[in-house]
């Protein structure tokens, strides 16, 4: 009999002075219901991956174990602890951004910037009609010291400073200092390498564990799948995780993403992600997702060490990616197209020749298989993207919005429209594992069962198919006998 299903699920947490183990209680809430009998499923085990003191899982065994329909698998549950990483922030680093934001038409302003904006054009017009019509109209100019202030202010450029010290004073602390976070780890100066590099490497290290748990001596505990979730800034590192460990696949995880020769998983992964249009329905977002999965099975059966299936990602600002990440859309469309930044689907390989001008090729060949490229991870990973929409750019996550306009048609989309707080300006952002009894079809709850899909024995161990029924013996031909003629009494 073969052993049971197991599956590790890792959580990321989101900006913000998070502590150890803060985030994987709340998730786990929102990712397991509660048994019948209001028990939970899953206890707490050491930690035997990370090389962190803090650190625990959550098992949750198959439940059922025999018998009804399958409710998960085993399924370990990881945290991904990085706050204590993210040192040294100073409010200046918030400049270059607020910068990048404020000039701009507010329709350009993701949401989650609106409100700065709107403070900083208000009280400029404030000061404006102030000159122009008000108090100030009277008083020469050079000789008021208001003007001398605002002219020191204008003159030196410290304008988004000045802001970003308003903004800081009025909006709630861990917000602020959240947003910091932000744009610490998004920036590419010398000063905040070192913090982009270690928290970067401790994801990827973890994944790298996860694949090798039980490899050689105990191959019983070795795990068939990894589902990959991230909140806000969470979202970011996890991403960049996944690529740089999928382009480093061979030397980190020892096998290439392959497949067989004349793959029709592969087939019709490129296939459908040449037809996907930009605005996708459902159904055609389906398609694909079983396509994805279907690749990673057949990359499995080929020796593939590859373990991910999903990923999704919550309440995330990598939907304005294009102005954090990068300066505007033309440099984003440029790292794009230079495979930088893996899409969903994939770029095409622009080194491997097209066997078909209208296919979008993302393998190449190598002996009688073929292998993924290096920028395709979502070839074979599947990616859902949850987040409450907010209203008139004020009610509900400011940080949180669509992916696909940026990371491809292939990511599904799908807005929360339950919870009783998504409404709250802001504090919606931290709410998205706050109703684990919440079963609406339209919940952050019921969005993320669906995504995680921890029900997944009947697909990762197939049943074998029924042994054929053993042929009918034929029926040996009858031979009649002649009776035997009753002996003669003797004597």
């Amino acid at each position: 009999m073969n052993a049971p299903v197991r599956q590790a699920v890792v959580i990321v947490h989101g900006m913000g002075e998070q502590r150890p183990q803060q985030t994987l209680h709340r998730f786990i809430g929102a990712a397991l219901a509660k048994r019948q009998d209001g028990k939970d499923y899953y206890y707490s085990e050491p930690d035997r991956v990370s090389d962190s003191f803090e650190s625990r899982l959550y098992r949750a065994i198959r439940e059922p174990t025999v018998g009804e329909p399958e409710v998960h698998a085993q399924t370990d549950f990881y945290e991904y602890h990085w706050a204590h990483l993210m040192q040294g922030n100073r409010l200046g680093d918030l400049g270059p951004i607020v910068r990048r934001m404020l000039f701009r038409p507010v329709w350009k302003v993701p949401l989650g910037f609106r409100i700065p904006w709107l403070v900083f054009w208000g009280l400029g017009a404030f000061l404006a009609w102030a000159f122009a019509f008000g108090p100030l109209h009277e008083t020469p100019l050079g000789d008021h010291p208001v003007t001398t202030v605002i002219q020191a202010v204008l003159g030196t450029g410290i304008a988004s400073t000045a802001l970003a010290y308003a903004v800081t004073k009025l909006l709630p602390g861990p917000l602020t200092v959240s947003f910091v976070d932000v744009v610490r780890y998004l920036d590419t100066s010398p000063r905040s390498y070192a913090v982009r590099r270690d928290i970067r490497k401790g994801m990827v290290d973890l994944l790298k564990g996860l694949h090798e748990v039980g490899r050689d001596a105990m191959p019983w505990r070795r795990y068939d799948r990894i589902v990959v979730v991230a909140h806000s800034l969470g979202a970011y590192i996890a991403y960049d995780a996944i690529a740089y460990l999928w382009s480093q696949c061979g030397d980190i995880l020892g096998g290439q993403p392959a497949v067989a020769e004349n793959s029709a998983a592969l087939d019709a992964v490129e296939r459908l992600a040449t037809e996907l249009p930009p605005n996708p329905t459902p159904d055609q977002i389906t398609a694909y997702q079983a396509a994805q999965r279907a690749l990673w099975s057949e990359m499995r059966a080929a020796g593939s060490p590859w373990l991910v299936t999903d990923f999704v990602s919550v309440g995330t600002p990598m939907y304005c990616a294009d102005l954090l990440y990068t300066k505007n859309r033309a440099a984003w469309n440029e790292r794009i197209q230079l495979r930088e930044l893996p899409t969903c689907p994939p770029q095409p390989d622009l080194g491997e020749p097209a066997k078909d001008n209208n296919r979008r090729r993302i393998a190449y060949q190598s002996g009688n298989r073929e292998i993924v490229y290096h920028a395709a991870p979502f070839a074979a990973v599947r990616w859902t993207n949850l987040w409450f929409p907010p209203k008139w750019g004020v009610f509900g996550d400011w940080f949180g919005g669509p992916l696909a306009p940026l990371f491809g048609p292939g990511v599904r989309d799908l807005k929360v429209t339950g919870g009783t707080l998504r409404w709250a300006p802001a504090i919606a952002h931290t709410k998205y594992f706050s109703y684990p009894g919440d079963a609406r079809a339209d919940s952050s709850t019921t969005r993320l069962r669906a995504a995680l899909d921890l029900a997944s024995t009947s697909w990762l161990r197939p049943p074998a198919p029924p042994a054929a029924p053993p042929a009918a013996k034929r029926a040996a031909p009858r031979v009649e006998r002649r009776k035997r003629p009753p002996a003669k009494p003797t004597g």
